[in-house]
C-alpha cells in the first residue's frame, strides 16, 4: 500500500534541497569576500587561495543543485550575484593592489573595466541558460577561469619569487595587459568549452580514478604551478577551439546571406517575368 506524504513534509523538503545548494553558493561569496580582505591586508597568496576555493564551491553548487532537484530562478539570481563578487569584484580589488596600483587612475580604471566585463558575462550566461549551444560551450571565457588569469600570475610570484606587489616596470605592463585581455576574453564571442559533454569515465574507471588522483596530488604539491597551467590551458584551448568554431560561423554565416541574396534575386527576375508576361498579353488582347 503507497502512503502519501503530507504537503506540509514534501514542501520542507523541497525548501531543504533548494536551501542546500545555496548555502554553497553562500560559501562561495564568503570565500571572495574573506579574498578581499586578505588583498586588503596584503596577504595575496591567501587573497588568491580565496579565489581558488570560490572558484571550486562555485562548481559544486550547480552540480548539487542539480543532484538534490533543488535547481530554483532564486538560486540562478543568487549565484551569479555570489560570481560577481569571487570573481569579479574580488579579483579586480586583488590585481589593482597587487599590480595595478602603480599605475595609479589608470590602473584603478583597468580594474574597473576587469568589473565590468564580469558583470556583463554573467548577465549574457543567464539569458542564454537553457540554450542549447550553452550546454557544450560558454560565451566568451568563464569568470572563474578569467579569475584563474589574474590570480594565476600572483601566485607564482608569490610562491617562487620575491612576494608582496609586484615592482617590476616591465611585468606590471604585462599583467596589466592580461587583466585587460582577461576582461575582453569574458566579452568576447569566442566559445570555450563547458565539458559537461566529455564523458570522463569512456577509457575506465580506473584510469579516471588515477587522472583524478594525480591532478589532485598537483594541486597539493604545485598549487601555484597548478593553477596557472590550468587555467592558461583552458585559455590556450579555448582560443585554438573558439577561433575554429568563429570562422565555421562566419563561414556559415557568409553562406547564409549569399543564399538570402539569391533568393531575392530569383524572385526579383520571377517578378520580372510576370511583369513582361503581363505585357505581352495586354499587347495580344490590344491587337485586332
Amino acid at each position: 500500500m503507497t502512503t502519501h506524504q503530507p504537503p506540509e513534509q514534501m514542501s520542507a523538503r523541497r525548501r531543504g534541497a533548494i536551501l542546500l545548494p545555496n548555502i554553497v553558493t553562500t560559501g562561495a561569496m564568503l570565500a571572495g569576500f574573506w579574498a578581499i580582505m586578505q588583498a586588503l591586508e596584503g596577504e595575496y597568496w591567501h587573497a588568491c587561495w580565496g579565489l581558488f576555493v570560490a572558484a571550486i564551491l562555485d562548481g559544486l553548487d550547480g552540480r548539487i543543485a542539480r543532484l538534490v532537484k533543488g535547481t530554483s530562478a532564486f538560486g540562478e539570481q543568487y549565484d551569479s550575484l555570489a560570481d560577481l563578487i569571487s570573481f569579479g569584484f574580488a579579483p579586480a580589488i586583488i590585481a589593482y593592489f597587487w599590480g595595478l596600483q602603480g599605475f595609479g587612475k589608470f590602473g584603478m580604471a583597468v580594474a574597473f573595466f576587469y568589473l565590468t566585463c564580469a558583470a556583463i558575462r554573467l548577465a549574457r550566461f543567464n539569458t542564454l541558460i537553457g540554450e542549447e549551444s550553452s550546454r557544450k560551450y560558454f560565451t566568451g571565457i568563464p569568470s572563474p577561469p578569467a579569475t584563474g588569469l589574474v590570480g594565476g600570475p600572483i601566485m607564482i610570484h608569490q610562491a617562487y619569487f620575491s612576494g608582496g606587489t609586484l615592482d617590476n616596470a616591465i611585468v606590471q605592463w604585462i599583467y596589466l595587459g592580461v587583466v585587460i585581455g582577461a576582461g575582453l576574453l569574458m566579452v568576447s564571442p569566442l566559445r570555450f568549452r563547458t565539458f559537461k559533454d566529455v564523458r570522463l569515465t569512456r577509457y575506465g574507471m580506473r584510469l579516471f580514478l588515477a587522472a583524478v588522483a594525480a591532478i589532485f596530488a598537483l594541486f597539493v604539491v604545485e598549487t601555484a604551478a597548478a593553477i596557472f597551467v590550468c587555467a592558461y590551458t583552458y585559455l590556450g584551448i579555448g582560443l585554438i577551439e573558439g577561433s575554429i568554431l568563429y570562422s565555421r560561423d562566419q563561414e556559415k554565416r557568409a553562406a547564409r546571406r549569399e543564399a538570402r541574396r539569391q533568393r531575392r534575386l530569383k524572385r526579383k527576375l520571377a517578378r520580372r517575368q510576370a511583369k513582361a508576361e503581363r505585357s505581352k498579353l495586354r499587347a495580344l488582347d490590344g491587337n485586332p
